[in-house]
């Protein structure tokens, strides 16, 4: 097996040297993207995910995204004096997530453990750290196996191929509110769309999850994304806006005896928007809104 190593981003500044990103330096603010969000070329090179604002050998142009509310955009230099110094030398991470679609239309979302230290109860798509010699697609699909059994490859989707979707800056705690940040990502989401025969039926009689990281699965349907999708983190709908949507869905769980099984989950945690209070810690991630969004804007999706 490959050697668990840490792939961190890579800054190529036009005129400056390339060099490791720090752990404060939010991604989007050193490129100009004062808006939030726009275009960059990326390259995994050496254990590093390169990352420039210029085209360079062997890149790929992908849009990039982070929410207005983001700790490392708004971080003060008070608060950087009292990161751990661990955190503070620790740069940034690189993490890659797979948008599963089954044939029939339905996306695959987990729910993580609730006993992990970074992001736990939340909805979001398989996916994971990157291994030394690994692409980026490689750690996707390897992550999307050991988390949910599903052993898939390119040639199982619609032209035999997985499709770079988009990145999205993430950093846990999401909100300085909450604390000060202990993890900062840029996380690559792939979109794969699986052949005919491959229907959301079929492949959750394949699942067999990891119960030390996920503890529930869902096939959602496309109108169910499209409503979680519209529910921005900054922007909070009313209650009445999913009145006519179904007040549970199905799920796999783990019963008492921590055996795999079917339930109804109640639909109202996939709308909750971000807060400050830990009782309300099951949701859909902002970065997994920001996928979805992505993923509806592809032909044949919009």
């Amino acid at each position: 097996m490959s050697k668990h190593v840490r792939i961190v981003v890579k800054l190529r500044k036009e005129n400056e040297a390339p060099r490791i990103a720090h752990f404060t330096e939010c991604i989007l603010q050193q490129f100009g993207l004062s808006g939030g969000k726009g275009h960059v070329q990326v390259c995994l090179k050496d254990n590093c995910l390169e990352i420039s604002d210029k085209k360079f050998a062997e890149s790929t142009e992908v849009f990039v995204k982070h929410p207005s509310f983001c700790p490392v955009l708004h971080i003060s230099q008070e608060l950087i004096a009292k990161l751990p110094e661990d955190i503070f030398m620790r740069g940034v991470d690189v993490g890659a997530a797979v948008v599963l679609e089954s044939c029939d239309g339905s996306i695959l979302l987990i729910r993580r453990a609730r006993h992990l230290r970074i992001f736990p109860g939340l909805w979001v798509p398989p996916g994971g750290h990157v291994e030394e010699n690994e692409t980026l697609l490689e750690a996707g699909l390897r992550e999307l196996r050991e988390e949910t059994g599903l052993q898939l490859s390119p040639k199982d989707c619609v032209e035999g191929k997985v499709e770079l979707l988009a990145l999205w800056e993430s950093v846990f705690p999401p909100k300085l509110s909450v604390g000060l940040p202990k993890r900062h990502h840029i996380v690559v989401y792939f979109h794969a769309r699986l052949v005919k025969g491959l229907t959301a039926s079929v492949l959750e009689d394949r699942l067999k999850f990891d119960p030390g990281e996920v503890d529930a699965c869902a096939w959602l349907d496309r109108n169910l994304v499209t409503f979680i999708a519209n529910c921005d983190d900054e922007d909070d709908l009313s209650p009445s806006s999913f009145e006519h949507l179904p007040k549970a869905f199905r799920a796999l769980v783990l019963d008492e005896g921590g055996k795999q099984c079917p339930a109804e989950l109640p639909t109202a945690p996939l709308f909750r928007i971000h807060s400050d209070n830990e009782d309300e810690d099951e949701r859909v991630s902002t970065g997994t809104k920001f996928a979805l969004q992505q993923f509806l804007m592809l032909p044949n999706h919009s």
